[in-house]
C-alpha cells in the first residue's frame, strides 16, 4: 500500500523493535512509580510523541492547542509545560527529518527572521546588561526556530486546519476557566490561571477565532462548519472579558479583512454583525460585564486620557530612538535604562518601577536595536505579505488577516517576543505556499 511502512524491511523493522521496547520499558516505569492517572497520562503522551515522528504536525497541533495555558505574568522566562511540548516537537520534527529524508523548507521571510535575530546579537556590543538580555535572546531564537518548523511540518490544507482546529479546540476548552476567574472577582480580567498575562492570554484566544473563522468560512462539511462557528462564538467572551483593548481592536482589523476580501461581503458583515450582537446581549443580561470591562471599553473612546500608561512609556521610547538612532541602545534594554529617561514625564504610573516593558513592538525594536532593527523588522512583513509573488486576486484571505492581526497587536505590546506572534507569521506564510502548490486562482480561497 503506497505511504505505508514496510515492516520486512531492516529499516522500518529496527525503529519499530526499538519503539515497542522502549514502550515497554517505560510501562513498567510508569506504573511501578507513578500513580495511575500520571502513568496512563505520561504513556499517552509518550506514545503520541512517538506516533509524531511519521507526522510531525500531530505534534504541532498538541502544542498550538496547549498555548492558553502559557503567559507568565512579568515576563519571566521560567521553563513551562508549553515550551517543553515545544521543544519536544522540535527534536521531534528533527528526527523526521532525518529518518525519512525530507528536504528541510526555508523561505525569504525566514532568511529575514534570520537577519533580524544576527542584528539583534550584534546590539549586545552596545548593551548596558547583556546579562540581563541573554535569556530573552535565546526565547527570540527559539521563537525563530518555532517559525521554520511550522513552515516544514503543515505540508498540506489539511494539515493546516488540523493546526487551526487544535488551537481552537484548546482555547475553547479553557475559556470556561478563565470566565470562572473572571466570575470570582470583581476586579479580575479572564485568563486561565491567576499569574498568567491576560493580554498575552487575549492574544491566543483572539488568533484561536481567527483560525475559528477560517474554518467556519471555508470547510465543506455543514456540520463542522457550524460547529466552528459556534465555538468561535463562544471564543468572544473570554476575548471581551479579558480586557485587552489591544486584542479588541486586532480581533476587529482581522474581521475587516475576512469582509472585506470575501465574495459575499454584505452577507459576511451581517452574519458576524448579527453574532456580536447576540454576544453582547447574551454577556449583559447574564451579568458578565462588571465596571473594569465598562472602565476598559471606554478608554478606547478617549485615548488622549492614557496620561499615566502607554504614551508616556512610549514617549520615553521616542526620547530613547532620538538619543541612539541608528543602533538602539541594545537589545532588551529599554527596561534597563527606562529610569534614567522617564524624569521627564511625571505622569507614569509606578515611575519607580525598573524594567518596563515599551509595551510596543514599534517602539520597543525602535529604542532597543534603532532604525535598523525597525527596518529589519517591517522587512519581515513585506517580505511574509510578498511570499510566493501571488497575484491579488489569488492571496488567501486567511494569510492577509494573520499578518494584520499581528501589525495591530505590536501596537499595544512586545509581542514579537511571544510564541503566538511567530506562528501567526507563520501561518499566514504557510498559506500563501499551500495557495501557490495549489496553482491558485483568483477567488479559490475567498
Amino acid at each position: 500500500m503506497a505511504g505505508a511502512w514496510n515492516f520486512a524491511s531492516g529499516k522500518s523493522q529496527g525503529l519499530f523493535v526499538a519503539l515497542v521496547i522502549a514502550l515497554g520499558v517505560a510501562l513498567s516505569f510508569a506504573f511501578a512509580l507513578l500513580t495511575l492517572p500520571v502513568a496512563v497520562s505520561a504513556i499517552a503522551g509518550a506514545v503520541f510523541l512517538v506516533l509524531s515522528v511519521r507526522r510531525p504536525v500531530w505534534g504541532l497541533a498538541i502544542f498550538v492547542g496547549i498555548l492558553t495555558l502559557e503567559g507568565i505574568a512579568a515576563g519571566r522566562l521560567g521553563m513551562t509545560e508549553v515550551r517543553l511540548t515545544g521543544i519536544a516537537v522540535f527534536c521531534i520534527w528533527i528526527i523526521h527529518l532525518v529518518y525519512y529524508g525530507k528536504p528541510l523548507r526555508i523561505n525569504k521571510t525566514f532568511y529575514a527572521a534570520v537577519i533580524f535575530l544576527i542584528w539583534a546579537g550584534i546590539s549586545f556590543l552596545w548593551a548596558e546588561d547583556p546579562g540581563w538580555a541573554g535569556p530573552y535572546y535565546g526565547t527570540l531564537a527559539q521563537l525563530v526556530l518555532l517559525y521554520l518548523l511550522i513552515i516544514n511540518v503543515v505540508e498540506s490544507e489539511n494539515d493546516f486546519r488540523l493546526v487551526l482546529a487544535a488551537m481552537l479546540i484548546g482555547a475553547v476548552a479553557t475559556g470556561f476557566l478563565s470566565i470562572q476567574i473572571f466570575t470570582a472577582n470583581l476586579f479580575e480580567r479572564a485568563r486561565t490561571f491567576e499569574a498568567q498575562n491576560p493580554n498575552q492570554y487575549a492574544a491566543v484566544v483572539g488568533l484561536a477565532s481567527v483560525g475559528g473563522v477560517y474554518l467556519a468560512a471555508q470547510l465543506k462539511n455543514k456540520a463542522l462548519r457550524a460547529g466552528s462557528f459556534l465555538l468561535t462564538c463562544f471564543l468572544a467572551l473570554p476575548l471581551v472579558l479579558a480586557q485587552s483593548r489591544t486584542g479588541w481592536l486586532a480581533m476587529l482589523g482581522a474581521l475587516g479583512v475576512f469582509i472585506w476580501q470575501t465574495k459575499r461581503r454584505w452577507r459576511n458583515l451581517l452574519i458576524i454583525t448579527g453574532a456580536a450582537t447576540a454576544i453582547i446581549v447574551i454577556i449583559f443580561t447574564t451579568g458578565l460585564i462588571n465596571v473594569t470591562v465598562i472602565y476598559r471599553a471606554s478608554d478606547l473612546m478617549k485615548l488622549t486620557q492614557k496620561g499615566t500608561n502607554r504614551f508616556d512609556i512610549w514617549r520615553v521610547a521616542s526620547r530613547i530612538i532620538y538619543d541612539h538612532p541608528i543602533g538602539g541602545v541594545g537589545f532588551m534594554q529599554f527596561p534597563v535604562v527606562y529610569n534614567r529617561y522617564r524624569a521627564d514625564t511625571y505622569t507614569i504610573r509606578k515611575d519607580i518601577e525598573g524594567r518596563r516593558d515599551a509595551h510596543n513592538v514599534y517602539f520597543s525594536v525602535g529604542a532597543e536595536m534603532g532604525l535598523v532593527g525597525l527596518a529589519l523588522l517591517f522587512f519581515i512583513f513585506w517580505q511574509a505579505w510578498h511570499e510566493e509573488n501571488l497575484p491579488p486576486g489569488a492571496r488567501p484571505w486567511i494569510s492577509t488577516a494573520l499578518l494584520a492581526y499581528i501589525l495591530i497587536f505590536s501596537m499595544g505590546g512586545s509581542v514579537y517576543r511571544l510564541k503566538f506572534f511567530w506562528i501567526a507569521l507563520a501561518l499566514a506564510v504557510k498559506a500563501r505556499s499551500l495557495a501557490a502548490a495549489r496553482k491558485a486562482v483568483p477567488g479559490e480561497w475567498s
